[in-house]
């Protein structure tokens, strides 16, 4: 008898909870194209903001690269099936036969890193732009994943226009705390 008023209860909780999270990050997609999509998101709980450049494959698998309002770069590669032991890591990211050697950081269902070598970074982004295709290797060249980059050349240009925009200034008697001239808010 009292698990049926503890249900609903409990239901509700979940219902509530589950907004809450959903309501913590409001997203809007600023470009699309070819295997590629922008999107400024904002984290009303933190108030911060990023761009993010994302393309997925067919087994649902992305492959991000990420612009904070801090002026951080990252890349992410995220797979739902991966269940990932924190921990650092290296790994392969392959385009079009070049390779790079990534350290990076592995948690839950996805591998990431840092990009912050700025001359090795824009040889990175140069090689994504033109490229056909990229793929994850482990560090036994064990293939992870493989992502089209039609499209990148244009993407990569929204994300770098976008932190361009969302960049807090290195001078602090700098006015740049409204990226995009209305409100303080970008949502």
């Amino acid at each position: 008898m009292l698990s049926r008023f503890l249900i609903p209860l409990f239901l509700s909780c979940a219902a509530s909870v589950a907004t809450a999270q959903q309501n913590e990050y409001e997203s809007q997609t600023l470009f699309s194209k070819g295997a590629w999509e922008v999107e400024i998101t904002y984290n009303t709980v933190a108030k911060n903001v990023w761009c993010s450049a994302s393309t997925y494959n067919r087994f649902a698998q992305s492959f991000n690269i990420v612009a904070y309002d801090s002026g951080g770069l990252g890349l992410f590669v995220f797979d739902d099936s991966w269940d990932l032991k924190p921990r650092p890591v290296n790994f392969i990211v392959d385009i079009d036969y070049s390779r790079w050697t990534i350290s990076g950081q592995a948690s839950d269902t996805g591998v990431s890193a840092n990009l912050t070598d700025i001359e090795k970074t824009k040889k990175f982004l140069g090689e994504l732009q033109r490229g056909s295709a990229v793929a994850i290797y482990n560090e036994k060249v064990q293939k992870l994943s493989t992502f089209a980059l039609n499209g990148s050349s244009a993407a990569l240009l929204s994300l770098m226009d976008c932190w361009n925009k969302i960049a807090k200034p290195s001078d602090p008697f700098e006015d740049n705390s409204d990226p995009f001239g209305a409100s303080s808010d970008p949502f």
